[in-house]
């Protein structure tokens, strides 16, 4: 029993000593732990305004470039449906005039080389 005594005596002790350098440390630097921490604070704070205007920059980055891939696809059925028309027409001028094969090659040779583009 002697001995729970003593712990318990040795935890009171170490208490009280650490109660007391509790004390001393904030005598000694509880102004220049206050200010660290409201330094800490404004750093928080401006990763946090960092972050949040980093999230929205990605999000209009992303909703411009998807109006842009957008933009280009609505310009590449243009440009498809065009060479589609362009296409007919040749061959039905082709079918006028009762061309020959070279002609028609060279209007596909022509068409190969625009869709390449």
């Amino acid at each position: 029993m002697e001995k729970k005594s003593e712990k318990n005596q040795a935890a009171e002790t170490n208490q009280v000593v650490d109660s007391r350098i509790a004390a001393v440390r904030d005598l000694i630097f509880g102004e220049n732990i206050q200010q660290y921490n409201s330094e800490f604070e404004d750093v928080f704070n401006r990763i946090k305004a960092l972050e949040d205007e980093t999230q929205k920059n990605l999000g209009d980055s992303v909703s411009n470039l998807e109006n842009k891939l957008a933009d280009l696809e609505s310009l590449m059925d243009h440009k498809f449906q065009d060479l589609n028309d362009d296409l007919d027409k040749r061959l039905a001028d082709l079918d006028d005039e009762k061309a020959d094969r070279k002609k028609l090659g060279k209007a596909l040779e022509k068409i190969a080389l625009m869709l390449q583009e």
